[in-house]
């Protein structure tokens, strides 16, 4: 008997400790660990191909969190239509000047419900909508047109422009996913900090492997993909230079293999507004019927804009979207939002719920209910991008890369009742054909994904997902490899989120070199700034940046670092040649390794002339020329200060002079600025 009872024991212990194993095996993935140090570690395939890092996203690269800008102006609703009430409140904004942090200011919606019958634009930087809540008591925005619209567009009036003499050939014989170096011809002029594309230019044989030059033998009806309708552009940043080699702030997305694609390196500008944001409030839709296509359809667009954010909106009855992030739009953070009862048929091109055609952003914390395709993207969407810990219920189909080659995209902790799916959608709408590559779908939960991976080097992922059913029979079809399928149906516990530990690990790689103190001042006609720095631990230098709008910096000086170790030192630099007006300054500190960072801004202002002066002592006339674009306010005063003359000009004007006693006078403008004339 008790032989028996210790052989049930050991059947116990040793079931327990099979389960044990088993369980803490299927909570491994060989992609990616946690190293010794607490970071994660990467392994590569035999060509250099590795998971990237996803987490270059959001506003300001998720570097700092959004901020709570001040309320420069406070609007209430009004009865009736609320568009000009709106409107003009915007526009006034938008005339404020950039204050020191990139900010116009805030406009505050107080509580009840604004009715709004056509779009609202935001064309200025540094502009911030923010309601009082999104409850029934809350700020409510109503969109009441009988058409499909957007409510609130956020766009700069233009984008990127690519500069041409910038090109360099990109001249790695492989260049794999997952790394940020790469090299360019020589002769080049990047520098670090330098805004750049990753031009990557397929040719044929690309498409030819991915079988998307005959998917008209499937369907007459359809396109067949072209090489030239594929070149893509990644928005990446310059870390550092040395000789050739240029390190990028993000890894790159696809592989740029001379078999199938080159590449190139360029330089662009950007007239792209920024510092935009709205929050904290509801927006509703006017509707006909569950199936009405004429009503709003996106509630908020983001176009030309970068560093910007939605954050605690609750989004009712739209057609299309809560948020869509557009094309020429990146670094832009979805937080805490809601698509709610989508209104509109069931069908292609609807319900979009948070829609990525950008890059560099990240949707986060979001909800949806009744939606398509709740957390997607659309053709040729350059990553990384990210959807984090979102949730979808009642969904009407799935969710990941919609058509047209997606790239670099990661899924982490979204949780739905349907599919989520990369795959080659093939014949589907005009010729979808394939969906992405570089998807990673990290620790989701759905009901059915299909993971399929195209031909050649390319991966797609599916790590630690709890779902019942991971296939590579597709929609469309079944002749796919199966992608990466690891811990199916146990979650990565040791990394419960994979962006959260790549952010995590990045920013603790951030530059070593504190700056503090760093101040501006003004001395005469000059500028004085000076720093510190806590330690300095390999520091090289540091580059002077001057601004006039708070946006566009350029370098005016550069100050050597002494390259020690832990060393508080003291550093200074004078601008000799500050302009009139607003004069915003920062410092770019750069260590030797290449890292760099950016201090906070300063801004030091010098007033510009708004008056000058000539005499005409024949004609007894002093004549006085306003420098502004607005009337000037003067009036003239004894050498007592008493007033004699008031007067306001603009441009030129002739004042006569004969009626006075002669002696010293002075002329002050309204804002203080004085000069003196002789009235001989």
């Amino acid at each position: 008997m008790r032989f028996v009872i210790y052989r049930i024991i050991f059947i116990g212990l040793l079931s327990i400790l099979l389960f044990t194993v088993d369980t803490l095996n299927a909570q491994t993935t060989t992609l990616v660990s946690i190293g010794s140090n607490g970071k994660l570690v990467y392994t590569p395939d035999a060509k250099g191909n590795k998971v990237p890092d996803f987490s270059g996203v959001g506003y300001m690269n998720s570097e700092a969190p959004i901020p709570t800008v001040p309320v420069v102006l406070t609007v209430s609703p009004v009865t009736g239509d609320n568009y000009n009430n709106v409107q003009n409140a915007i526009n006034t904004v938008a005339a404020m000047p950039l204050d020191a942090n990139g900010f116009r200011g805030a406009i505050l919606f107080t509580a009840g419900t604004y009715n709004i019958s056509n779009t609202i634009n935001i064309t200025a930087s540094g502009i911030v909508l923010r309601g009082v809540g999104f409850n029934g008591s809350g700020t409510n925005f109503y969109a009441t047109k009988t058409a499909q619209h957007t409510l609130f567009a956020f766009a700069g009036t233009s984008g990127t422009s690519t500069v041409s003499s910038t090109k360099k050939a990109i001249t790695d014989s492989y260049v794999p996913y997952g790394t940020t170096q790469i090299s360019v011809a020589s002769g080049h002029t990047f520098v670090a900090g330098d805004k750049v594309f990753v031009h990557r230019i397929p040719n044929a044989a690309w498409i030819n492997l991915l079988g998307m030059d005959s998917l008209t033998l499937l369907d007459p009806i359809v396109t067949n993909w072209t090489a030239s309708s594929y070149d893509m552009y990644s928005d990446r940043i310059v870390k550092a230079v040395n000789g050739n080699v240029i390190t990028l702030d993000a890894p790159i997305m696809d592989i740029i293999d001379p078999q199938y694609a080159t590449g190139e390196l360029m330089k662009y500008t950007t007239a792209r507004i920024e510092k935009c944001g709205v929050e904290n409030m509801r927006i509703s839709s006017y509707y006909a019927s569950a199936t009405d296509e004429n009503h709003g359809w996106d509630a908020i667009t983001f176009d030309k804009i970068i560093n910007s954010w939605a954050r605690n909106i609750e989004v009712y009855y739209f057609g299309y979207s809560a948020v869509n992030v557009l094309d020429n739009a990146s670094w832009i953070t979805v937080d805490s939002c809601k698509m709610l009862d989508a209104k509109s048929i069931v069908d292609g091109g609807r319900r979009y719920s948070f829609n990525i055609n950008g890059q560099r952003s990240l949707i986060k914390n979001c909800s949806t209910r009744d939606g398509r395709h709740d957390y997607v993207n659309g053709s040729r969407t350059c990553g990384p991008n990210v959807f984090y810990n979102c949730t979808s219920t009642l969904q009407n189909n799935d969710v990941g890369p919609h058509h047209r080659w997606s790239t670099g995209i990661l899924f982490d902790n979204i949780k739905g009742n349907g599919r989520q799916n990369v795959q080659n959608r093939t014949t589907s709408g005009s010729g979808h054909g394939w969906s992405g590559a570089q998807i990673m779908f990290w620790n989701c939960t759905a009901s059915r994904m299909v993971i399929q991976n195209p031909r050649g080097d390319v991966r797609n992922w599916a790590i630690g997902a709890i779902c019942p059913d991971i296939t590579k029979n597709g929609d469309m079809t079944n002749n796919e490899n199966l992608g990466i399928v690891q811990s199916q149906g146990i979650n990565i516990t040791a990394i419960p989120s994979l962006f959260i530990k790549q952010l995590s690990d990045r920013l603790s790689n951030a530059v070593p070199v504190q700056l503090i103190n760093f101040e501006a001042t003004k001395k005469e006609k000059a500028v004085y700034l000076s720093w510190t720095t806590a330690r300095e631990n390999n520091n090289s230098h540091f580059v002077v940046e001057q601004s006039l709008n708070g946006i566009d910096f350029n370098k005016v000086g550069q100050v050597n670092g002494n390259g020690t170790t832990n060393q508080t030192s003291h550093y200074s630099f004078e601008h000799l040649t500050p302009s009139n007006g607003n004069n915003y300054y920062r410092l770019k500190q750069l260590d030797a390794d290449g890292k760099f960072i950016y201090s906070t801004i300063k801004l030091i202002s010098f007033k510009a002339k708004k008056l000058s002066i000539k005499s005409n002592a024949v004609k007894n006339e002093v004549i006085l020329t306003a420098h502004s674009d607005v009337p000037v306010r003067l009036k003239f005063m004894n050498n007592k200060g008493q007033q004699i003359i008031s007067s306001s000009i603009t441009g030129t004007k002739h004042f006569n002079v004969s009626s006075l006693l002669s002696g010293i006078y002075l002329i002050q403008t309204d804002d203080g600025e004085m000069i003196k004339f002789l009235k001989q």
